[in-house]
């Protein structure tokens, strides 16, 4: 990247050939140096990023000539406006602007429904910083002409950025956020064989990976992908705003498209997968990896009266998704250790999802994966199905995948790849189908009428390769799980003691 001194002419569109570690290395040398570490936080850094590079990529694209020029999604000139501010008269612009554009898109200015999710609620750093953001918009976004990045590199720029805020992100225990390795999700986009005419949703979006994963795999084939082929909705307002942004740089799409992402808490939408305001959202997939831990407090029999029970978020939202989705969608959905083998309300949940969904995969992922400590996850692949005229289970099979056995990845020092799954791709799908799939050591099959006469459902299940006795975490490592898990305890004690006359 260039110094930022110079006219347009001498740099002759050098941004052209920016790559995405080049972007993000400047943006966070400028963080370290120029901002106040301790009054913004990376991920408050990182949000304004968002917002300045939306409204400056609104504004190059109203001056391409001809054809190619856009209107503006933003008021006329705010950027020009908006560059030449400093002290209050930037900050009560920039809070009159996020007001403006964070209100609900009125019905004849659809276009401007995508700047309403990314702005809502949104509030500029505090007065005493406008100085630091002022040097942000002159020195490291203004200079530039942003449109002419390849568009992958800004959108992994964006993506990466995001990555160094996961101890931000971390602490957002409330909603229970945390992010999923982006090459997980493109091979769980890929198993489930994603198309461009699928409708692929997510549930617990975060900060948007599922839904840029999945529109990567459509992008790679043949076919039209329409403005909703990606759909998601969180109950964290940051996250949408974060994942809006991350959608668009991401996946190309115009600011004028209906919104990828809505805000709402989708296990208070009964009857419907996903929280949207629009009807046309009719999934063909669904890929979730819910909150494993979250101080929300979870729906109840008033509030949903089609769940089969009532339990912790991860479990809740697997029966969201088998009971909302529309028959023949396939899903994917991660799920903690826990969810396999506890009992009663889970336990509940297991057995009716092998009674009314086809449960055919399992994949036990390595541990280290995610950047919390001590996180034993799994995705569990089914189809919704039809009831049968038996009433036979509509499981028949269920495979295990044991990608954790003799393995361990960390999502900083063995990061795990797509290649560390090619294995797990060619088992889950052979030439053939699922029916030409074949046992193995890491692939094994589990007969559904069997596992249902299983004390509680338990479907804790492993192939042939010994699972490890011990996996060695750091003793802070487990101290810091254990306290977590007796804060845990606490909340709930309190939450009995409260019921209680």
């Amino acid at each position: 990247m260039t110094d930022g001194h110079g006219g347009a002419a001498d740099r002759v569109r050098q941004e052209a050939s920016w790559t995405a570690e080049e972007i993000t290395s400047r943006l966070w040398k400028f963080y370290r140096e120029r901002t106040s570490t301790r009054a913004v936080t990376r991920l408050a850094f990182v949000e304004h990023i968002a917002y300045l590079l939306f409204l400056k990529l609104d504004h190059e694209r109203t001056q391409r000539g001809g054809r190619l020029s856009a209107k503006p999604v933003a008021p006329a000139d705010t950027w020009p406006r908006l560059a030449g501010l400093s002290g209050d008269d930037l900050h009560s612009t920039l809070r009159d602007l996020m007001d403006e554009l964070g209100r609900p898109a009125p019905q004849d200015a659809p276009e401007r429904e995508t700047a309403s999710v990314l702005f809502r609620d949104a509030q500029p750093w505090n007065i005493e910083r406008m100085a630091e953001l002022s040097s942000l918009i002159v020195e490291e976004i203004s200079p530039y002409h942003w449109s002419s990045v390849h568009r992958p590199e800004l959108g992994r720029a964006f993506d990466l950025l995001l990555l160094d805020c996961r101890d931000d992100i971390d602490t957002k225990i409330h909603t229970g956020q945390t992010l999923t390795p982006r090459p997980i999700l493109a091979v769980v986009a890929k198993a489930l064989d994603v198309r461009p005419g699928d409708m692929v949703i997510d549930p617990a979006c975060g900060t948007g990976s599922t839904l840029i994963a999945a529109q990567q795999v459509m992008a790679s084939q043949e076919g039209e992908m329409g403005p909703t082929s990606i759909a998601g909705s969180d109950l964290d307002a940051q996250m949408c705003r974060l994942a809006t942004m991350n959608i668009l740089l991401g996946t190309g799409r115009p600011f004028r498209e209906p919104a990828p992402v809505r805000q709402g808490d989708s296990l208070l939408a009964q009857g419907v997968p996903v929280r949207r305001s629009d009807s046309t959202v009719v999934p063909t997939v669904a890929i979730c990896n819910p909150p494993f831990k979250s101080t929300s407090t979870p729906p109840n029999s008033d509030l949903r009266t089609d769940f089969w029970a009532f339990s912790d978020f991860p479990a809740n939202f697997l029966q969201h998704m088998a009971i909302t989705l529309p028959i023949g969608a396939r899903a994917a959905v991660f799920l903690p250790d826990g969810v396999l083998f506890g009992a009663n309300s889970v336990a509940t949940i297991r057995r009716r999802l092998l009674q009314n969904c086809d449960v055919h995969t399992l994949l036990r992922l390595p541990t280290g994966l995610f950047h919390r400590k001590g996180v034993k996850a799994n995705v569990l692949f089914f189809t919704k199905a039809a009831p049968k005229p038996s009433g036979e289970p509509a499981t028949d099979t269920l495979w295990v995948y044991d990608a954790r056995s003799d393995t361990h990845h960390t999502d900083t020092g063995n990061p795990v790849t797509e290649a560390d799954f090619n294995d797990f791709l060619a088992a889950y799908s052979p030439e053939g189908g699922f029916a030409a799939r074949a046992e193995s050591d890491r692939f094994r099959p589990y007969i559904a009428a069997e596992l249902l006469d299983r004390a509680g459902t338990n479907l804790d299940l492993y192939a042939h390769i010994k699972p490890d006795l011990v996996e060695f975490e750091a003793p802070r490592d487990i101290a810091l799980r254990i306290a977590d898990d007796l804060g845990e305890a606490q909340r709930h004690f309190k939450a009995v003691a409260d019921a209680l006359e």
